[in-house]
């Protein structure tokens, strides 16, 4: 840990960053992967699109991958990597799928060495809770949304008492907060 000034999320290039909407009770879906409670919140109104546009490179679970390929494949041709022990999947064309079976925060720390910018920790629940308590996220991105749907999948599936240090709050005229953390003490010299 570094007493180094912050830098901005905005302003973070090549870091790794979990980001992820949560309801106010901690799931990031339903019980069956649902997402249905987001409808009411418009990736516009968060201007997800600028958000994404800082992008290099994608990481995610193979449920995540299922759920992204069935919205239709949004990240084109960025270098994406799918954490699966499935050897059966198919990517969609035109896009730049590698699949691997290596535990989660060895795969990630590869896959960051080899792709440019800066690397999304998609989801789910499970490859973000293991990236954060094996310390290769950088930047921990959340954006609580102001529904509580009781059950379904945790954002944290174990414990995590790593050491965050809160980088941005920003609070939606919809009821959304996004809180923006360092995980790392990323710095720009790092």
């Amino acid at each position: 840990m570094t007493d180094a000034p912050l830098v901005p999320e905005g302003k973070r290039a090549n870091d790794i960053v979990a980001s992820l909407a949560v309801t106010m009770d901690g799931y990031i879906c339903r019980p069956d992967g649902a997402v249905d409670y987001l409808d009411k919140y418009p990736i516009e109104e968060f201007d997800f699109d600028a958000w994404a546009d800082r992008i290099g490179a994608l990481v995610m679970g193979r449920t995540s991958y299922e759920q992204a390929v069935g919205w239709g494949w949004m990240w084109g041709d960025r270098p994406t990597l799918v954490l699966t022990n499935a050897t059966h999947l198919a990517a969609p064309d035109g896009a730049n799928i590698a699949f691997s079976a290596e535990p989660t925060v060895a795969a990630i720390a590869s896959f960051a060495k080899r792709t440019p910018g800066r690397l999304w920790v998609f989801g789910g629940g499970s490859v973000v809770t293991e990236a954060l308590v094996g310390g290769v996220v950088d930047t921990l991105d959340i954006t609580i949304v102001p529904e509580a749907i009781g059950e379904g999948i945790p954002l944290f599936t174990s414990p995590f008492e790593g050491h965050l240090r809160v980088l941005e709050t920003f609070a939606f005229s919809n009821g959304a907060v996004r809180l923006v953390y360092d995980a790392s003490g990323y710095n720009a010299e790092a």
